[in-house]
């Protein structure tokens, strides 16, 4: 018998939950689908939580290990990563749990299962043993993450390679890895390993690492991992991945010449895709070979009913963005079963994207591709604070429209820039100036005055421009 429902959400991550939680508040039957054993998405179990819960491991090794530069004597200090392993293993617990409690608390009907569509308004559900559901909905959203993206490199799944995934998990420390792909997840993975002693080399297709950046960005975390002993490969063409002596070899182009790189272990950090092949998509006329998916502004696909939102949409891989959406999804849906057409839309102004590397890499706003900006920078290796904390690598840009001095966009790369960026997503969000900036009081000393400094440049030199152009007169 076949189940009616309004609304069916397909995927319970950050995206999914997003929209149950704002679809729960109506007075209308949903239906949340997910066939993970446990809930939480990419985000609390193979991505944000447990990587950085790593992170932090490494970072606070590395910490200690430079306690000599402040006075401090250390010995015998060791990694154990066992228990390293067991700390990210009871806190992503903890938080599966959470976010499972909160989900079922919801009113909502929650289904374990495999869904796909056999109608644009039908889904089949697979569940354990064999069972299948037949659901019907006025509305659905795709909120079902993503997957690694194995590209067909030769011998590279003959030789056999870690993921972001399996990565996680691991209780030993090779000796040595290379790591494919110098985006924020391969960055990431570089440091945590290089950190705790094991010989890391990231061989990188594009020109630059973490390429969605600033150029000098990319560069002055290209520099601080020379520093640390991280081998850099930038602007390559991998050729083939082959077993020879015991050791992992990747064969490619760099500069030219062919260069080979050979390690205890590879890991695969080239990208994710979409996780939307197995959902009958194709039967319903919504073409999956075109990435990221056609979507509109209010997420919305070829089918006015059917909403992706999060990773499934292909666009980023951010769970911020992912809520956002799943909420703006969920609005417009909730209009729809109204009988209105859908009028909210996602706003991409306040886009931000964070690496948790050291230095940290954070950014906020868009690059406007239709005006110049006027842009300044002040580098924390001048910040009395960061001095003081031995944080000297990195900068601070702030970019504002040459007119208004409206701020536009800022990017940050050194201590603690995932928190220091927030302070500029909110001058964006009011769409504040840069004299707005630096009417806010900067507690001294900190490492939040620094935002001052460029404002503080750009101020100058629009004013400057302002009286050459408008010049006192005198009577």
């Amino acid at each position: 018998m076949k189940e009616p429902y309004e609304l069916a959400i397909l995927g319970a991550g950050s995206a999914g939950f997003a929209a149950a939680s704002v679809a729960s508040k109506a007075a209308i039957r949903v239906a949340l689908i997910d066939e993970a054993e446990k809930l939480g998405g990419l985000c609390i179990l193979k991505g944000c939580m447990p990587s950085k819960t790593f992170i932090e491991s490494s970072n606070r090794f590395w910490e200690i290990q430079q306690a000599k530069n402040y006075g401090l004597n250390v010995e015998n200090l060791s990694a154990d990563m066992l228990r390293i392993q067991k700390r990210k293993r009871t806190l992503v617990e903890e938080f599966a749990q959470g976010r499972e409690e909160e989900m079922l608390s919801l009113p909502i009907d929650f289904i374990r299962g495999r869904a796909s569509f056999i109608s644009p308004h039908e889904l089949v559900i697979k569940q354990k043993g064999g069972k299948e559901r037949l659901i019907s909905s006025k509305t659905f959203i795709i909120a079902t993450g993503s997957v690694i993206d194995p590209l067909p490199i030769p011998g590279l799944a003959q030789t056999g390679f870690l993921t972001s995934d399996s990565a996680l998990e691991l209780e030993r420390l090779p000796g040595s890895l290379t790591i494919l792909g110098g985006g924020a997840v391969g960055c990431e993975f570089a440091q945590f390993f290089s950190r705790l002693g094991c010989k890391t080399t990231i061989i990188q297709r594009s020109p630059r690492l973490v390429k969605s950046f600033d150029p000098e960005v990319s560069e002055c975390l290209r520099e601080a991992f020379l520093s640390e002993g991280i081998g850099v490969f930038s602007d390559t063409q991998i050729e083939a991945v082959t077993k020879e002596n015991g050791y992992k070899k990747v064969s490619f182009l760099y500069k030219g010449k062919k260069t080979e790189v050979f390690s205890e272990e590879i890991l695969y950090a080239l990208g994710r895709k979409p996780n939307v092949e197995k959902l009958g998509l194709e039967k319903i006329g919504i073409d999956i070979q075109v990435q990221p998916l056609s979507l509109n502004d209010k997420m919305q696909t070829a089918i006015p009913h059917i909403f992706v939102a999060g990773d499934a949409s292909g666009n980023y891989g951010i769970v911020h963005i992912a809520r956002e959406e799943g909420e703006i999804a969920a609005k417009n849906a909730l209009e729809i079963l109204a009988g209105k057409p859908p009028s909210n839309v996602v706003c991409r102004r306040l886009t931000m994207e964070v690496v948790f590397t050291d230095p940290q890499v954070a950014m906020v706003g868009l690059w406007p591709s239709n005006r110049k900006a006027l842009c300044a920078k002040y580098f924390f290796k001048d910040h009395g604070k960061a001095i003081i904390e031995g944080k000297e690598k990195g900068f601070v840009k702030i970019c504002a429209d040459p007119s208004s001095a409206e701020i536009l966009f800022g990017t940050i790369i050194g201590p603690h820039a995932s928190e220091l960026i927030h302070q500029l997503s909110t001058c964006i969000y009011y769409r504040g100036t840069v004299e707005d900036l630096l009417k806010m009081p900067f507690y001294h000393p900190t490492l939040s005055e620094i935002l001052s400094y460029p404002a503080e440049e750009i101020f100058s030199r629009l004013k400057e421009k302002k009286e050459k152009t408008h010049p006192a007169t005198t009577r």
